[in-house]
């Protein structure tokens, strides 16, 4: 049995969080969105449960909005990943300053 990463981005848009999944995948890192609006692989929510009727839980929705997961299967070697951490920090440096930038946060003209 593979092991998993999971890590947790608070507060990014779906947008984000789906540029995330993209931006890593170019790079040969899978990973899966618990925040999507439909299951991809085995990152179901309560939501999407067909068979139940789950009352709503705000605060759950937060916290799966933002968490993304990936399988490591145990033939990775740890500069594999570190090099999975490299591309995932790179990608997440990426979108921020990008949301940053989007956001007003910071003004690329004041760099120039």
């Amino acid at each position: 049995m593979g092991a998993y990463i999971q890590f947790l981005l608070p507060g990014w848009a779906a947008q984000d969080m789906q540029e995330m999944v993209a931006r890593c995948a170019a790079r040969g890192v899978e990973m899966k969105w618990f925040g999507a609006s439909e299951p991809v692989g085995f990152t179901s929510k309560y939501d999407s449960w067909r068979y139940a009727n789950p009352a709503r839980m705000p605060r759950t929705d937060q916290v799966l909005a933002g968490l993304l997961d990936m399988r490591l299967p145990l033939t990775f070697s740890l500069a594999d990943c570190a090099q999975i951490a490299r591309i995932i920090r790179a990608q997440t440096l990426a979108i921020f300053q990008k949301r940053a930038v989007r956001t007003g946060l910071i003004r690329p003209e004041r760099y120039n």
